[in-house]
């Protein structure tokens, strides 16, 4: 497995937990407001035998695990990761993930208490946003089906970057959660500009504004919420 960094202790990963997060690094999606974008490329990172990296995790004084990226599941080890980093030390696993990998994602689920979904934009328009050669939605829909139908807590969430996403995009995605039976909160976060976001994306991509969003909220499906980051 290829590591791109790990943080030793995160107070913002997982929700009153506080966390070691472990970044994959390399994706199969090319989305461009990425806030890791450096570690997009396959190529990046270290290779790492599983042995070593639950290693470099000993000491920590955190509760428990978050497995960021890059994408973790295009990795065919990290099952046998988390699997190790549960037996080293009990405590919240958390895997993020944007589901392209199904069959991965499946046998990770033994191993983690929750799962951040990112879902990226409507079904009808996931290829253009993700820039992939072939679209992935079915197998992300997949992914959906397979979390919602285990014992671990589903977190769903997009990040919206305007002029690139719009209304129509969320109420799909809306739409798609209430058909699967999703009940609880939804998260749309801003998209925020970082040192790990690339120049060349400034230009196509911009900050939305609260009101831009806001009449989502009168037709939320029951029992759905949402909660809205840095708008």
């Amino acid at each position: 497995m290829r590591i791109a960094s790990i943080i030793d202790v995160s107070t913002v990963d997982v929700p009153g937990i506080p966390v070691t997060v472990l970044f994959t690094a390399g994706c199969n999606f090319d989305c461009p407001y990425c806030q890791n974008a450096q570690i997009i490329p396959l190529s990046s990172g270290s290779e790492m035998p599983v042995e070593a990296i639950v290693g470099k995790t000993h000491g920590s004084l955190s509760s428990g695990f978050c497995i960021s990226g890059g994408e973790p599941t295009i990795h065919r080890d990290l099952p046998k990761l988390l699997k190790e980093l549960k037996r080293a030390r009990r405590g919240h696993i958390n895997l993020n993930t944007q589901g392209s990998v199904p069959e991965v994602l499946e046998a990770c689920l033994p191993h983690v208490d929750s799962v951040w979904f990112d879902i990226k934009a409507a079904p009808d328009r996931y290829q253009q946003v993700v820039r992939t050669p072939d679209n992935p939605w079915k197998a992300v829909h997949k992914s959906m089906e397979i979390v919602l139908s285990s014992d671990v807590d589903f977190w769903p969430r997009t990040t919206y970057a305007a002029d690139l996403m719009s209304p129509h995009d969320i109420r799909e995605i809306l739409r798609v959660l209430d058909a699967e039976g999703f009940q609880g909160e939804y998260v749309l976060q801003n998209y925020v500009r970082s040192l790990g976001t690339r120049r060349s994306e400034d230009s196509n991509l911009r900050v939305a504004k609260k009101e831009e969003v806001e009449s989502l909220f009168s037709h939320l499906p029951s029992g759905i919420t949402v909660k809205l980051e840095g708008f």
